[in-house]
């Protein structure tokens, strides 16, 4: 199997219809899989192949969608990162990956000559003005497609884990071949729907749910690099838009601004919100608005993400993360793997054909998330008597910012490593629009003289933007518990 394969079918089966629309540009299935099959065939001309990691630093664009499904076309692993992410960021997933080719927006080119010297590459594709990657795209076009087994690794996406340290979680063909699926499954979707591509398919649940599960389909996309008010008001009523795959952010924009609340948002088959709680005042205001739904559901970059969804096909349960999704079981465990009662509160673990083949290189760091083949989330919760899934907390130590998480091991460690830090411990503020946003408390060294200022400054070299801290607060000491767990109520309320 390859999930290239999709795209071959449905290019064989209607090569004139519309794939997807970007920037205005419409490429129909023949086309797009022509750039794609010709990208493929360029890369193994530059000695890349099975087995092989590609890191891709994109964000939403036709580009992506033709490098992702190239790259697995001929065998090798997607490795896509946030382009946000710094160049340190950047350094540790080429050297982990040991990635053969990069392929980045010519406008971030300088977050990789930073980091040339320790991470040197034959290959580096940049897309964008001036960028190299049409004459990648302009040669020879093979067909693609090498046979692979299902539990061979087509994508690697970073991910903290329970760790707080990334590493690259290996999701099989097998794995996005399931999540792919969900979309007919339980939202009835088929070849007619167009879906609305906005947050990023750097993001696991956005390339399963908005971006694979539509060339699967032979359906079409819209396809958005951001936020942009216009073209968003655009795609959701004349750009034929039928489903969206959302984020927190996203729905409270619908609820909010005043130039998406003219909007019929029945007209739309689902509208899907992940990455994080979806704020119940944010879901009654939009369904008494709007007289339709939100369909909630819950997943991690492990389990390919989606493990569970309130579906078209089960009532909904406003607060909830649905029910687990075709093939997948969960349980509720103590602190010793034991099954809770129906209702208790305990650990969430998930087994089924989508969760993750492992970390790369990380064997004991699988073995503690993956055991009896039961993958062990970290986020706590409980099941009601109809099998409905509730999120009441984290065991990890991590804020999830704008659907993205955020792990306090490594904030943390990059504030202390900055000169004049002695300490330093981060928390989470609850925010309607983003879920949290990050204050960092900071004990400085004696003597040192260091600003807010400066210390944003250093961490934004650091770090991604969305996990540099908004406020730093100067205090005399860390409040921590004999296991060295920082107190944080404590802390904020001084």
């Amino acid at each position: 199997m390859n999930i290239y394969s999709w795209l071959r079918d449905s290019a064989s089966d209607k090569p004139g219809k519309v794939c997807l629309t970007y920037k205005g540009r419409e490429l129909t299935y023949g086309e797009f899989k022509r750039l794609t099959d010709a990208f493929g065939t360029s890369l193994r001309l530059a000695g890349i192949g099975r087995g092989d990691f590609v890191t891709m630093v994109l964000p939403n664009s036709s580009e992506f969608m033709i490098a992702y499904l190239a790259i697995a076309g001929i065998g090798a692993v997607v490795v896509p990162v946030n382009p946000a992410y710094s160049p340190r960021e950047l350094a540790h997933i080429l050297k982990d990956s040991g990635s053969k080719a990069l392929i980045i927006e010519r406008s971030k080119v300088s977050n990789y000559e930073a980091i040339q010297a320790q991470c040197p590459l034959e290959t580096v594709i940049t897309v964008g003005d001036d960028g190299n990657f049409q004459t990648w795209v302009s040669g020879k076009a093979d067909e693609l497609g090498e046979d692979m087994a299902s539990d061979d690794v087509a994508a690697m996406v970073y991910s903290a884990g329970l760790t707080g340290y990334a590493m690259g979680a290996m999701l099989t063909h097998g794995n996005l071949s399931h999540n792919s699926d969900l979309m007919r499954q339980c939202f009835n979707c088929d070849e007619t729907d167009r879906a609305l591509v906005m947050i990023p398919c750097f993001h696991t649940f956005s390339a399963s749910a908005n971006f694979l599960s539509m060339i699967r389909l032979g359906a079409s996309m819209h396809v958005m690099k951001g936020m942009d008010l216009a073209e968003l008001k655009y795609a959701l009523t004349e750009g034929g838009v039928t489903t969206v795959g959302a984020v927190p952010p996203l729905c409270f924009a619908f609820v909010h601004h005043p130039d998406l609340q003219t909007i019929d948002y029945k007209r739309l088959k689902a509208i899907i919100s992940g990455g994080a709680a979806l704020p119940l005042e944010i879901y009654h205001a939009f369904k008494e608005r709007y007289g339709c739904e939100i369909y909630e559901g819950y997943g991690l970059t492990e389990a390919s993400p989606v493990c569970s969804v309130n579906s078209i096909h089960k009532p909904v349960k406003p607060g909830s993360i649905g029910t687990v999704v075709p093939e997948v079981e969960v349980r509720v465990v103590d602190e010793n793997g034991v099954d809770v009662p129906v209702g208790a509160g305990g650990e969430l673990i998930f087994r089924g054909p989508n969760v993750m083949k492992g970390y790369y290189r990380h064997e004991r760091e699988t073995n503690d998330i993956i055991r009896d083949g039961w993958l062990y989330t970290g986020d706590l919760g409980h099941v009601d008597a109809d099998g409905y899934i509730y999120i009441t907390g984290f065991k990890k130590e991590m804020i999830i910012v704008s659907g993205f998480n955020v792990y306090n091991r490594e904030v943390e460690g990059v504030l202390k490593s900055i000169a004049g830090v002695r300490d330093a411990a981060i928390v989470g503020l609850p925010d309607l629009m983003r879920g949290a946003t990050i204050r960092a408390y900071v004990v400085k060294e004696a003597g040192a003289e260091l600003s807010e200022k400066e210390l944003k400054v250093q961490a934004r070299s650091q770090l991604a933007n969305y996990k540099t801290p908004r406020e730093f607060v100067f205090v005399d000491e860390i409040p921590r518990d004999a296991n060295g767990k920082v107190l944080a109520e404590q802390l904020i309320n001084g």
